[in-house]
């Protein structure tokens, strides 16, 4: 036997599907920054299981509902479906369900009792909430202190309504006050009370998570223009519905994605003209490539290669800003370190400016206290343990990592939830940060034979419909779309792994693998980096020797006999159809099926694949009369040779069923090509009456 071969032992021990699935993630889990089971919630997504979907994200990622809308989504950039067409739309599907399930449909896990320490938590962004929520979970009792009157932190307070409307941010901030987090808004640490009055409050551990809400700025000639604005105190003037005095001639100073905010937003508040300058050229440039594209195409044009100098000033207004060549932006070290050419300065044409170079952190919070800020205007804190020279002060988020995104904040805010649980536990602090391996690419051969399929196009607004409003642009997508393109992904990772001391070599696994992945020597053994998790090789085992690392193959049997049982006895027979889910309503899943077949119970699943003998075999014990099993037509399923496999299979129960003297009619099998629910209910219902009639 060779190491990671699974036994019956092994199986015993890893009591659960989930157990298996933690020993290897899957690509897109492991880029996530705070490990959401992307494959998990997909895979629910693509069953209609909207409320387990959002159940399970929101496990890992409380702000679901913003980072549907701006996450920079690196579970896509590392989607193995890459090496297939295109990646799978994660963030699309993660906003669907986030929306549709708002903060009320959303799930939550209040601690039983929250009888432990009381901890403040200034700043109520991304890392702060998340930080708070853990710590309530836990049985905490966390106060939010936040200067802004509402809470979200920056997304609230800055991001330009156009990308995240208001109502979207307070779905997420909503969900996690009901976990008993308390906020206080209109309350600034450090000016209305200091960190010392938290102290005797009653707070025993107190959490900097102010981010980085003030702007850097530029000590150019002329920069006390009121028309040169910074870009946080513009961003925040739109945020809360104030106009900031621009011109028609706005130039934009910065490259980043704040940056690129700014510069729409200056489109749409009617500006004629807008320009970015920046030092970096359209390689280097940091902001995103869908933001350049979009920026593009709403008419801002870029000035690459440029350092501001001057800007120019006549008769009391802005006339231009005077800039000189860049001749690098990074060392040979791919460090920050800008070289200019002093000879060759050009002025570009400008009535207002706003400089978005950068951010940095609003120490107010530390006036009158022991927490040390250092000679470069930054929080002092120590990385292992997030705790600041205050032994009772923590930090997290951007305030300590430094700019970055709003997952990314979160999960900066888990982890030190962590650290402040083991502080108020007495116990050394000292945070596990392993996580599980993941895998590479899928091979060549394997990439060939996976069915190709579209990636779904988000409906977006064309550039003059969108560019003089604010209004959000980009729209969510309608249940259909969302159910295909869930149906898209490829489990990686969630596939067969084999029992090696069950298994006899019979080659059935090889014999029905559509991908070609199982390897028989004197055991089968299935790469699982190589396998497509269609089941048909677990669905055929004579031996059961193969299990799945991603999903309970007795679910089925479980839901079966729920649904049986649920029927009760109304003079019909009682018919359980098992249907293709590329046929699934959305409804399909929430029990409310107003056009389903009388007597008729229908239970979805993701693929035919899946669906074994022994299956159909359970339900005629659990009290069936009658099965029907509605498989999409030749190459309609997300597996090849998946509608072929099922045939075998239905035409195996129905032999056994004659060998047992009962009719084998009562399995009925409908290959229902995607032509709407109105003509699959038809064929089910005709399924039905031959049931009905044995």
């Amino acid at each position: 036997m060779l190491d990671g071969d699974l036994t019956s032992k092994d199986v015993g021990a890893l009591r659960s599907t989930t157990e298996l699935m933690e020993r290897e993630w899957s690509p897109c889990r492991h880029a996530c920054p705070v490990h959401a089971d992307v494959r998990g919630y997909v895979e629910l997504i693509a069953r209609g299981r909207w409320q387990d979907a959002i159940d399970l994200i929101r496990t890992a990622l409380p702000f679901a509902a913003v980072c549907g809308r701006i996450c920079h989504h690196p579970c896509e950039t590392n989607c193995r479906r890459h090496e297939v067409d295109q990646p799978v739309a994660v963030r699309e599907l993660k906003r669907f369900v986030a929306e549709l399930q708002g903060a009320k449909g959303s799930p939550v896990h209040k601690a039983k009792s929250q009888d432990k320490a009381k901890v403040a938590v200034i700043g109520a962004g991304p890392s702060g909430m998340s930080a708070a929520l853990e710590l309530a979970k836990l049985g905490y009792r966390p106060t939010i202190f936040e200067k802004f009157p509402i809470g979200g932190g920056i997304p609230a307070t800055a991001i330009p309504k156009y990308r995240l409307p208001a109502d979207v941010i307070q779905m997420d901030v909503e969900w996690i006050l009901a976990h008993g987090v308390e906020m206080q808004t209109g309350v600034e640490i450090g000016k209305d009370k200091t960190i010392d009055d938290l102290r005797k409050e009653g707070f025993k551990a107190i959490l900097v998570a102010v981010g980085l809400a003030k702007s850097r700025t530029l000590p150019l000639p002329g920069s006390d223009h009121k028309r040169v604005l910074t870009v946080m105190d513009f961003l925040t003037a739109l945020s809360f519905d104030r106009k900031p005095d621009i011109g028609k001639n706005v130039l934009v100073i910065g490259g980043g994605n704040v940056a690129v905010d700014a510069a729409r937003s200056a489109v749409r508040l009617g500006a004629e003209k807008v320009q970015m300058m920046c030092l970096e050229n359209e390689e280097e440039m940091p902001a995103w490539s869908w933001e350049q594209r979009e920026s593009l195409e709403e008419g801002i044009s870029f000035i690459h290669r440029r350092g501001p100098v001057e800007i120019v000033v006549k008769d009391g207004k802005i006339v231009g800003m005077k800039a000189r060549k860049v001749t690098r932006v990074f060392d040979e070290s791919h460090r920050f370190s800008p070289a200019y050419d002093d000879s060759d300065v050009i002025e570009v044409a400008c009535d207002s400016v706003i400089i978005a170079i950068g951010q940095m952190s609003d120490n107010g919070f530390a006036q009158g206290s022991d927490v040390t800020i250092d000679e470069r205007g930054r929080l002092a804190y120590t990385p292992a343990t997030q705790q600041t020279n205050a032994p009772d002060v923590f930090a997290c988020g951007e305030v300590v990592t430094g700019p970055g995104s709003a997952v990314e904040a979160c999960a900066s805010g888990q982890r030190v939830a962590k650290a402040v649980d083991l502080y108020l536990s007495g116990k050394a602090i000292a945070i596990d940060d392993a996580i599980p391996e993941t895998f590479g690419k899928i091979d060549e051969k394997t990439a060939e034979k996976i069915t190709k399929t579209t990636r779904v196009e988000v409906p977006t607004d064309s550039a003059e419909q969108r560019k003089r409003v604010f209004a959000e642009f980009e729209h969510t997508l309608d249940e259909a779309a969302v159910l295909s393109e869930a149906r898209r992904c490829m489990s990686c990772g969630s596939g067969a792994e084999v029992i090696v001391d069950k298994c006899a070599a019979c080659l059935t696994c090889l014999r029905v693998c559509p991908f070609d992945i199982p390897k028989v020597t004197d055991v089968a053994r299935i790469e699982s980096s190589l396998c497509q998790a269609c089941g048909m090789c677990i669905a055929e085992c004579p031996a059961n020797a193969i299990v799945s690392r991603g999903w309970d193959t007795n679910e089925v049997v479980r839901e079966t006999a729920g649904a049986l049982a649920g029927m009760g006895t109304n003079g019909r027979k009682k018919i359980v159809a098992y249907v293709c889910g590329h046929h699934a309503p959305a409804n399909a899943w929430s029990g409310s099926l107003e056009d389903g077949a009388p007597g008729v119970a229908e239970l979805y699943l993701p693929s035919m694949s899946r669906l074994g003998t022994n299956h159909m075999l359970k339900a005629f014990e659990s009290g069936a009369d009658g099965v029907i099993v509605v498989a999409s037509e030749i190459g309609g399923d997300r597996y090849p040779g998946a509608t072929e496999r099922i045939r075998k299979r239905v035409q195996q129960v129905k032999d056994l069923l004659g060998e047992a003297g009962l009719s084998p009619e009562q399995v009925q099998l409908v290959e229902a090509a995607n032509q709407g629910r109105a003509a699959m209910r038809e064929a089910m219902a005709e399924a039905a009456e031959k049931i009905s009639a044995c």
